[in-house]
């Protein structure tokens, strides 16, 4: 019987292995939006290709991208013995994996012969790599395809879906980035050509006469060029806070043309506010010309309506005339709302850890007595007569501590196991142990459970405990869905053709049916803030995967939702 390490395991070992994998990404994050701000594109790119082979583990990665010279032809970036990238020109032919991932859009991921890849060994920065398996995800952004990130040969092991989540979205994150620190290089150059122009066809006597402060800015077709293709918030203020140049990014966030905005007040239009924001710090980069830096929590009407708050981190750098006095301040607005989720989700994360430890050493302790109060209770029916009014007493003790015992067991069956194998697997008998679990919630809530088994089902080829996993996360999502008395969830399962279906429906508050396509995405939840870490569905979706089946999701926003796990019988 073939033996599956289940990647989602919660022993501590494999949870500390994720929390790392968690803390790296977010790290690389961090200095990759970072270095777009500097503009430092070689950087970026560098560490771009760094991190990525260090979070997948990979024998080597390479950075491919499109020459916006030259069509046709793609740069291949990796990294050198002196960790510096080394630059190789190809001409793309449109044949294997890396053409099919620059071509459609979508991560590719393949191994052996399909994984063999039309391109000169330098380019990989080893010219003795046997290529084994690839992992390729597309950089897209601004509609268009900027290249690629591909990572060859893991070191151990195979690519697997959670490589395939990860390189995914560091991608595009990375391509946002690139197209950004792009189109600022490009606006600083254009700026600084019409700038000579300028200042060449006026003929200035510069000893005599000083520039004109903020007029360049004032012109919106100079700022179209400068801001337009920045995804974060950038504005310049003047020692009033008036608004000289808004780019569209934060005019957007106030619900007005980014020609409407300037001349304005900024506390006033883009913070609703009718005196200077209390925790700004632009003021003194205006007096005298500090660099500063602090977060806001802000929350938009749309946002205000679906109760959520966006965070971000706002930054001010001074701008200085001829004399060297600061005249104006530029603001950087960045969103840091998914940042902060991810460090809530790694804090969690180790204090689940640790709790799950101290779980497992609970449950031996509990086990200690639940072992006496067993064998007591056989005695006593032994040692009492048959006819005895307190033989009922006696049964029920004997059948409440090994209840608890079993709860106890499943409990340790469900943390505790490293490795998972697949086996005949009675799917009701997963189902009743999710049950059992949450049977306390359900009781404490007031919720009717409806168990509707079908009887006849055949044995399925899978790991009962992974399975259990799924059914735990469905079970428990439906339980935080319910805003109504009397709560209802129905489990059935059936047999439809050479499939086993299995239905969990809730008649809580519901899915909207733009949230509904991205509900299996990681980290993505529909819960509160500090409700759930957007783990719990990706999971269940990447096990049912591994079966050969897949998730159903019908929603209703305050009806109910349904979610149909599907597998293929053995």
């Amino acid at each position: 019987m073939k033996a599956v390490t289940d990647p989602t395991s919660s022993t501590p070992a494999t949870v500390d292995a994720q929390i790392t994998r968690l803390r790296a990404a977010a790290l690389l994050q961090s200095e990759l939006a970072e270095l777009a701000f500097q503009s430092n594109l070689d950087g970026l790119q560098t560490r771009l290709v760094q991190g990525s082979a260090g979070l997948l583990d990979s024998e080597s990665t390479i950075l491919i991208l499109l020459d916006e010279e030259n069509p046709g032809w793609l740069i291949y970036k990796s990294l050198g013995k002196d960790d510096k990238l080394t630059y190789h020109l190809q001409q793309e032919d449109g044949i294997g994996p890396v053409s099919e991932c620059l071509r459609t859009g979508k991560t590719v991921c393949v191994e052996g012969e399909a994984a063999q890849i039309n391109f000169d060994r330098d380019c990989s920065g080893d010219d003795l790599l046997q290529v084994r398996s690839l992992l390729c995800a597309s950089l897209s952004a601004g509609g268009q395809v900027l290249g690629a990130i591909v990572n060859l040969n893991k070191s151990q092991g195979s690519f697997n879906t959670q490589d395939q989540e990860l390189i995914s979205t560091l991608a595009r994150l990375a391509a946002s980035l690139i197209h950004g620190s792009r189109s600022l290089q490009q606006s600083k150059i254009q700026t600084a050509s019409l700038e000579a122009g300028r200042w060449e066809s006026l003929d200035v006597d510069r000893s005599a006469s000083a520039r004109p402060s903020g007029e360049m800015l004032a012109t919106p077709e100079i700022l179209r060029a400068l801001f337009d293709n920045l995804p974060a918030g950038l504005y310049i203020i003047d020692q009033e806070y008036r608004l000289l140049a808004v780019n569209n990014s934060r005019a957007q966030r106030a619900a007005q043309s980014a020609g409407a905005l300037v001349g304005q007040t900024c506390y006033q239009v883009l913070f609703n506010r009718q005196e200077p924001c209390l925790e700004c710090r632009a003021r003194a980069t205006l007096l005298n010309g500090q660099v500063t830096q602090r977060n806001e929590r802000w929350r938009s009407s749309a946002e205000k309506a679906a109760e959520e708050t966006t965070d971000w981190d706002i930054s001010s750098y001074p701008i200085l005339d001829e004399q060297g006095k600061v005249t104006q301040a530029l603001l950087y607005e960045q969103d840091i709302t998914e940042k902060r989720r991810l460090e809530a989700i790694l804090t969690q994360s180790e204090k689940l850890a640790a709790v799950g430890q101290l779980a497992a050493g609970v449950a031996h302790e509990i086990n200690n007595p639940l072992t006496a109060i067993i064998a007591n209770a056989q005695i006593l029916h032994r040692e009492l007569p048959q006819d005895s009014d307190l033989q009922e007493s006696v049964d029920l003790i004997a059948r409440a501590g090994a209840r608890a015992a079993q709860v106890v067991r499943n409990l340790l069956d469900f943390a505790r196991k490293e490795e998972h194998h697949l086996g005949l697997t009675d799917v009701n008998e997963t189902l009743e142990k999710a049950l059992e679990l949450v049977q306390h919630e359900l009781v404490a809530r007031g919720v009717h459970l409806d168990f509707d088994p079908d009887l006849n089902l055949p044995p399925l080829l899978a790991s009962a405990d992974q399975l259990q996993s799924v059914w735990l996360n469905l079970l428990l999502n439906a339980i935080d869905s319910l805003d109504k008395s009397p709560g209802q969830i129905r489990v059935a399962s059936r047999k439809q053709g050479d499939e086993i279906h299995v239905q969990v429906t809730d008649n809580g508050k519901g899915v909207q049916a733009e949230r509904l396509t991205r509900i299996f995405e990681p980290f993505y939840t529909t819960k509160a803030p500090g409700r759930g870490t957007g783990l719990g569905l990706s999971v269940s979706h990447r096990i049912v995967k591994q079966h050969g089946g897949h998730i159903r999701v019908e929603s209703q926003v305050g009806v109910g939702s349904t979610f149909t796990v599907i597998i293929p019988a053995a």
